[in-house]
């Protein structure tokens, strides 16, 4: 497997790092991989394992941190789902310059909604996976806070396990313009892979569940009992899952 950092430049002008795995020989596919909240593309350096088994069903597989995040230029602060959107539209059009062959998206919670929205908008994405990823945003994100309190135009000081962060009210504001029922409208038929964990707090199973229900093509949904958002016990089934799919849908597309 060649593994290779590289960095592109978004429309705002911003570097993001990125992160390319090849196999030995022509790609079969494409996989390129959006990180969660708060994430990165190392996903806490689980991408590494993820790679080499995606190498050794002949696909190639980038991982990218958004603008803001890990190692890419930018500001936390000024994240929005709209600004993630364009990042994986630059990132798109870079994997694609390079090779031609079938390019899935895989998301991570909240690059699971990026992921969504990026694939009804661009009609060279063939399929898609979805990881613990929300579609009810305001509910989602603002359980704790209230999405009135972005409102006002004031960021909003916030922490998780990884520290205090801040928040500028355009993200909130930006949420509301989204609509997912129209996004999976225009998704259409394209395949899709849905995983949640049976007991993610962070990310209700409805969501899963949702998106089993409204999409019009052939989708595979699974909840996976006891597991976390982040899948903290059960990330070797989720591989497992993932890479079944992705080999069946191989399968399916060469013989059609």
């Amino acid at each position: 497997m060649f593994c290779d950092k590289y960095y592109i430049t978004n429309q705002e002008g911003s570097r993001l790092a990125c992160l390319l795995f090849l196999p030995a020989g022509k790609p079969r596919f494409q996989l390129v991989v959006a990180h969660g909240f708060r994430g990165a593309k190392e996903n806490s350096g689980r991408i590494y394992g993820f790679a080499k088994k995606v190498t050794a069903l002949g696909g190639s597989l980038t991982a990218f941190d958004f603008a803001g995040s890990g190692e890419s230029e930018g500001s936390f602060s000024d994240m929005t789902l709209s600004r993630q959107v364009g990042d994986l539209q630059a990132v798109i059009g870079h994997v694609l310059d390079r090779d031609k062959s079938p390019l899935i998206l895989l998301g991570r919670s909240f690059g699971g909604s990026t992921v969504l929205v990026t694939a009804a908008r661009e009609p060279r994405v063939t399929a898609l996976v979805l990881w613990s990823a929300p579609v009810f945003l305001t509910e989602t994100f603002f359980k704790v806070k209230p999405h009135e309190l972005f409102l006002p135009g004031e960021p909003l000081q916030l922490a998780d396990e990884k520290g205090p962060f801040t928040l500028n009210p355009g993200f909130a504001q930006d949420l509301l313009q989204h609509n997912f029922t129209e996004y999976l409208r225009a998704i259409g038929n394209k395949p899709m892979l849905v995983i949640h964990g049976e007991k993610d707090t962070d990310v209700d199973p409805r969501n899963a569940r949702f998106l089993g229900e409204q999409a019009l093509g052939e989708v595979e949904v699974h909840i996976v009992p006891e597991a976390d958002h982040r899948f903290t016990e059960h990330h070797p089934l989720r591989d497992q899952i993932t890479l079944q799919w992705l080999d069946n849908l191989l399968m399916r597309t060469a013989r059609r």
